[in-house]
């Protein structure tokens, strides 16, 4: 009985396991790359868009002015994280 259940339970899950793969069958040939062009430059102090440890591993001070490009985003996860 014991072996009927389990190998009941292994043919059920060779057959879902087959059948999800066929349906992935997607990421085996992704989107092509898409390119983005900035919008428009802005030119800001470093100390506005950097923290302290960014600053300094980039060995700048915290008044140079950086230029900064904006690309468009709908995303609200990029919204949230535009303000520092």
């Amino acid at each position: 009985m014991k072996t009927l259940i389990i190998t009941a339970l292994t043919a059920l899950t060779l057959t879902a396991g087959i059948a999800g793969a066929a349906t992935n069958a997607k990421n085996e040939r992704p989107d092509g790359i898409m390119t983005v062009v900035a919008d428009k430059t802005v030119q800001l102090r470093a100390k506005a868009v950097l923290t302290s440890v960014e600053l300094s591993r980039a060995d700048l001070d915290a008044d140079a002015i950086v230029t900064i490009s904006a690309f468009p985003t709908i995303s609200e996860v990029a919204r949230a994280n535009e303000i520092r």
